[in-house]
């Protein structure tokens, strides 16, 4: 096989192992952010593991999500502007509030960026048994901007090689969910509808999500969107 064949080969390879790992990724963590925490640490998989052309699967999905964060492209102002949707519909900036230091319930403000609260050890969750007697006895470490739970944000702290909670990490953790659902192209390119059912499945409150949060209307989240400087396809 000429070089140039086996490059082509080398990554379409590339891009069928990020899709794979993806999958896989979405597949085990179906529940949303406000399902029970899981006893010990996560569980680990191959993903990192997989290295092509002297990188890591996790090494080229932090290049991608570094790659559209500082898009200029009016792709990259639909990504900020999804942020923004995704802030309005968790309710994190409700009431001046900054949505970085937010937890679940407005309980507690986040005082260090060190690191998610709940491995710090400043913040231990919250109860959510409001939500109906199903999660009785249960507690959510959903916080941050986009109301990330501890175990999720280890997944996305290890992918991503993230070193701290800040703003700039949460944004990135962010990022990699959307991508992580498949819905990062809907995302840049406008298709917001798209983009929120395929996301439903990470952040309770968009429509459709079965967690049993109270979740905002579809037209309420393109409102903030465009709101936000997105543009609708």
């Amino acid at each position: 096989m000429k070089p140039a064949a086996l490059a082509i080969a080398g990554l379409a390879a590339a891009a069928g192992l990020v899709a794979l790992a993806h999958r896989q990724a979405a597949q085990a963590n179906q529940v949303a952010e406000l399902a029970p925490e899981p006893a010990g640490a996560p569980s680990s998989s191959a993903w990192n593991s997989i290295d092509l052309w002297g990188m890591t699967m996790d090494q080229i999905e932090a290049n991608q999500v570094q790659q559209a964060i500082h898009d200029t492209t009016p792709a990259g102002d639909n990504l900020t502007a999804f942020q923004a949707l995704i802030d309005f519909s968790e309710g994190t900036s409700r009431g001046g509030r900054d949505p970085y230091r937010t937890c679940y319930g407005y309980a507690h403000t986040i005082a260090s960026f060190a690191d998610h609260p709940a491995i710090t050890g400043e913040w231990r969750g919250e109860p959510i048994v409001e939500l109906g007697p199903r999660y009785a006895g249960m507690v959510t470490t959903a916080c941050g901007r986009y109301q990330i739970r501890k175990a999720t944000w280890l997944e996305c702290k290890r992918a991503l090689g993230l070193v701290d909670f800040s703003p700039a990490s949460q944004d990135a953790a962010c990022v990699y969910l959307i991508k992580r659902r498949s819905a990062l192209d809907d995302v840049q390119a406008g298709r917001v509808e798209i983009a929120v059912a395929k996301c439903k499945s990470e952040w309770a409150s968009l429509p459709g999500n079965a967690a049993g949060q109270p979740q905002r209307k579809l037209e309420q989240l393109l409102a903030a969107y465009t709101n936000a400087g997105g543009a609708l396809a």
